[in-house]
């Protein structure tokens, strides 16, 4: 039996925020990271989950996570929430409103086209 403890690999902050960025601003999928970084697990199969966990801490903690000990972030577990900027809120909440009303157009049109369709199946009486 192998007595040799295996042990895991540790990535730098820096390494794990070039990939984050990587993946943020050229829009690659994590699979696509994990390949181009050479991300794999022992057994040969590729680790896709890692740059998704990575991403997703740096949107919930931001870039000073990666610079963090375990210790250090389990002391202090601040989270830092994203807030919008005025613009993007202003544009987001015109698009709810344009969505809003393509919804109420869409339920109109659907009625009417219901309606339509119930009197094109009528069969008249005979008087």
């Amino acid at each position: 039996m192998n007595d040799k403890k295996k042990k895991n690999r540790l990535w730098s902050g820096a390494f794990k925020l070039k990939v984050v960025l990587d993946i943020i601003e050229n829009e690659l999928s994590y699979s696509q990271a994990a390949r181009k970084y050479n991300l794999y697990l022992r057994s040969g199969s590729l680790n896709d989950t890692l740059p998704a966990r990575w991403v997703y801490q740096y949107r919930l903690y931001g870039k000073e996570r990666f610079y963090q000990t375990p210790k250090d972030y389990r002391r202090n577990p601040v989270r830092k929430f994203h807030t919008p900027s005025k613009e993007v809120e202003q544009s987001l909440e015109l698009k709810v409103k344009h969505l809003e009303m393509e919804l109420e157009y869409q339920k109109i049109t659907h009625r009417q086209s219901l309606k339509n369709r119930n009197e094109q199946t009528k069969i008249p009486s005979s008087q």
